[in-house]
């Protein structure tokens, strides 16, 4: 939201803060959107967490935020499934701007690394030419089901493609980026055993063991909804395949789940094949290729064509991950695709989706207009309009096919700008074109599309007003489960999971080395700083003093930011939130320490076995306690 000049008494916002630290709402969110009403059953919902940005200057590097962190690694897709990431993911190309937006800037900006390449025992130098942002509240901020709205201006130009914006959801048990955490994980959202999937699924229902937490015989996965993908480019006219039809720039809106769909799939750039069968009651249609039926779309929007899903086979040689041929299977991307028009680009627009979780429930993605514009904008301001519902999947669509559901899992927030010469570039190059995406070689222009390098020349990001999350505190209003707050909450717990896995949510090296644990502890305070304003001062946050280190060469003064309660961050620029919600590990640890011992499952003859073997070791021990003082007294 646009900063406003607010006369708020500090002292009383200070009384507000000290209520709503616990929790995740930002005290700048305006009165009346702190309720909403469910698009599809004119239920209210509560919001539970917003952050307005207002705030300028925020850093979101890990160890800044309590609700956010900001990546400074390389996205690691290059895996035999992936496409060829271009960007590096910096923490310094996110941040707040004086107009009251997050702002992730994608810009040319060579970064440049060594590692020690497994296969060939050496080390190997690294380059990505871009470098870009991703913000996800991993760990930090989850929840599950409820409505999430985010207005936002997508980057660059319509027309011209290459760049990815994506603002999506993911299940906690796994990272995005970090391919350790998510092989056989991500997306994976199905609870009945099956021997046959059980190695591809890593925390299958068939698992009968609950290690690390898990409940046993609860198949778990990191399920993702992209509210939306951005593609942009110039198709010239309508794509083939779409109904209505679509053009670029478009959005997907989708739901990344596994398993897939095997076999008579239906093929990129076509509509799922149907024919027509003659029956003794007329003509039916019947799926010639098997795909989900009764996804509802609306408007200018149509089942996509070009995204059918992913196979995640077998890996080869050094892969970041490693899956065997049992372990290799098909995740499927059952989604949507709708129309941009260039004012996405220039202006706000709000994007929503109403996500009912569990069996039984559903998935809404909704669209409309927004107020706001850039601030070099010309274009005239839009007045609100009203939710236009784009694509509707119901949990009966998937669940019918494959047997997986609506997801279930704790999850959380990610707003980034990809570059990856999988999305957006050109598909046929010449045979003389290079393989290369370096914008100052020339040899290299034919590789991109069309403007491509002049715009990120200039500079591009994508700028978002606010997000909000809002949920039902009446289970029987909506379809599915109960909405929870919390990335570990008892029914769908992660946190010991994590904590015995953390090497896999962590960075490879070099950048490894840095890190203790996967997540920083949030500094509070310290930062440098000239005068209080540093320290957000404006708004009663914190102040700007005079701090003495002393070492073993001496003592050095300089001035450092010291918050206020409420407040934290290196410049006390975000308020302090605690999660406050239900932990299915601090449950654990409150118990007994004897109910934390893993169930046993063994057959019921060995388990009596056991018992009269322990039965008679102790009425050994006790016949010789009591002979042995009749055996003393006759040596005497």
């Amino acid at each position: 939201m646009h900063r406003r000049a607010q006369q708020m008494n500090f002292a009383v916002l200070a009384m507000f803060i000290a209520c709503t630290a616990a929790g995740w709402v930002d005290p700048d969110t305006p009165d009346e959107y702190r309720t909403t009403m469910s698009a599809i059953d004119g239920s209210e919902y509560e919001l539970v967490m917003s952050d307005e940005f207002n705030i300028p200057g925020r850093t979101f590097k890990d160890g800044h935020d309590p609700t956010w962190t900001a990546l400074d690694k390389s996205d690691d897709d290059f895996s035999a499934s992936g496409g060829g990431s271009l960007h590096f993911y910096n923490s310094t190309a996110v941040t707040t701007t004086d107009e009251g937006y997050l702002e992730i800037a994608s810009t040319i900006d060579p970064t440049e690394w060594e590692r020690l390449d497994p296969v060939k025992k050496e080390v190997v130098k690294e380059k990505k030419d871009f470098k870009s942002g991703m913000l996800q509240s991993w760990n930090k901020f989850c929840f599950t089901g409820g409505i999430v709205e985010v207005d936002v201006i997508l980057p660059g130009e319509p027309f011209i493609g290459g760049l990815w914006p994506a603002i999506w959801i993911l299940g906690n048990l796994g990272r995005s980026t970090y391919e350790s955490s998510t092989n056989n994980i991500w997306p994976w959202s199905y609870d009945t055993c099956d021997r046959e999937m059980q190695q591809a699924q890593t925390i299958s229902a068939c698992n009968k063991q609950n290690h690390y937490g898990l409940h046993p015989g609860q198949g778990r996965g990191a399920t993702e909804i992209d509210i939306i993908e951005g593609m942009m480019g110039d198709s010239n006219g309508p794509l083939p395949g779409t109904s209505p039809n679509v053009s670029l720039p478009y959005v997907d809106m989708t739901l990344q789940v596994a398993p897939g769909i095997p076999e008579n799939r239906p093929q990129t750039g076509h509509p799922p094949l149907k024919e027509d069968i003659l029956t003794d009651k007329g003509f039916t249609e019947f799926a010639a290729q098997t795909w989900y039926d009764d996804l509802i779309f609306h408007g200018n929007t149509s089942i996509n064509p070009f995204f059918y899903g992913t196979y995640l086979g077998e890996t080869k040689k050094g892969e970041p991950v490693t899956r065997t041929k049992k372990e290799a299977f098909q995740a499927d991307a059952v989604g949507a695709m709708h129309q941009l028009v260039p004012a996405h680009f220039r202006r706000m627009h709000t994007f929503r989706i109403e996500w009912q979780p569990g069996p039984g429930g559903r998935i809404d993605w909704f669209t409309k207009g927004k107020k706001g514009t850039r601030a070099n904008s010309t274009d005239a301001i839009d007045k609100d309009t009203e939710w236009v519902l784009a694509f509707t999947l119901k949990d009966d669509a998937i669940k019918s096919v494959m047997g997986s559901q609506i997801p279930n899992e704790p999850s959380y927030l990610i707003f980034n700008t990809a570059i990856s010469s999988t999305w957006g570039f050109p598909y046929d190059v010449p045979s003389y074109c290079p393989k290369c995406y370096d914008c100052s070689n020339v040899t290299c222009a034919c590789a991109f599309y069309p403007g491509f390098c002049q715009m990120m020349k200039k500079g591009v990001a994508m700028s978002i007003d606010h997000v909000r999350v809002y949920q039902s505190k009446n289970d029987s209003a909506h379809v599915g489960n109960p909405h929870t707050l919390g990335c570990d909450p008892p029914e769908y717990p992660t946190r010991e999971f994590i904590k015995g896995h953390e090497y896999r949510y962590m960075r490879q090296p070099p950048w490894v080395l840095e890190d203790k644990y996967p997540l920083r502890k949030i500094k509070r305070g310290g930062g440098s700083c000239v005068g209080d304003q540093d320290c957000g001062a404006d708004h009663g946050q914190g102040k700007c003093v005079q701090s003495l280190e002393t070492s073993f060469f001496g003592s050095v003064s300089k001035f450092v930011c010291e918050c206020s309660e409420g407040y934290t961050g290196p410049s006390c620029l975000v308020i302090d939130h605690v999660d406050d919600s239900s932990s299915a590990y601090a449950i654990k640890l409150a118990r007994n320490p004897l109910n934390n011992i893993p169930n046993m499952l063994a057959p019921q003859a060995a388990v009596v076995f056991a018992l009269v073997l322990i039965a008679g070791f102790f009425a050994t021990l006790f016949v010789g306690l009591v002979q042995k003082p009749s055996d003393s007294s006759s040596l005497g």
